[in-house]
């Protein structure tokens, strides 16, 4: 890929970009999913919390339905993670918006599959962010195209 100089306007969308990915992990620590059980006990768990029933027995709160998906929790983390190391070390490639829209279609994804109809506060925040920075994404893109058509103009 072309490595040209960043702008004014690419830096502030670049570094809008590196704040949201910094608050979807965050998130990760609200509580994600809740419900309650066949004996009427409400559960609210954050990711966090679900990582830490990775190789155990969950007894109590926690269906058997969510076990399943509880090998698949840490990728909540990670996709915003990768997000914003992109975003955060890429500043003269068009690679960090390629990964920044690749990350938040993932994130939309695993949010939707893994929390589905149990979203809470964290999920439903995670998944309004998810489009803010697939939408800021997309404006970093355009304005990538515009700046250099006006840098060669001068």
């Amino acid at each position: 890929m072309l490595k040209i100089p960043e702008n004014k306007t690419r830096k502030r969308f670049r570094i809008a970009q590196c704040v949201f990915y910094a608050l979807l992990v965050f998130l990760c620590s609200m509580p994600f999913i809740q419900g309650a059980n066949s004996q009427g006990v409400f559960y609210s768990y954050s990711v966090l919390d679900l990582i830490s029933f990775i190789g155990g027995n969950a007894e109590g709160a926690l269906g058997s339905a969510f076990l399943k998906y509880v090998m698949f929790t840490p990728i909540l983390i990670i996709i915003p993670v990768v997000g914003f190391f992109f975003c955060a070390l890429d500043s003269q490639r068009n690679m960090k918006n390629i990964v920044s829209l690749i990350c938040c279609a993932a994130g939309i994804i695993s949010i939707i599959i893994f929390a589905g109809s149990a979203l809470s506060l964290g999920a439903l925040l995670s998944l309004l962010i998810y489009l803010l920075v697939s939408f800021l994404t997309t404006l970093a893109i355009f304005a990538r195209f515009i700046g250099d058509k006006k840098e060669n103009e001068k």
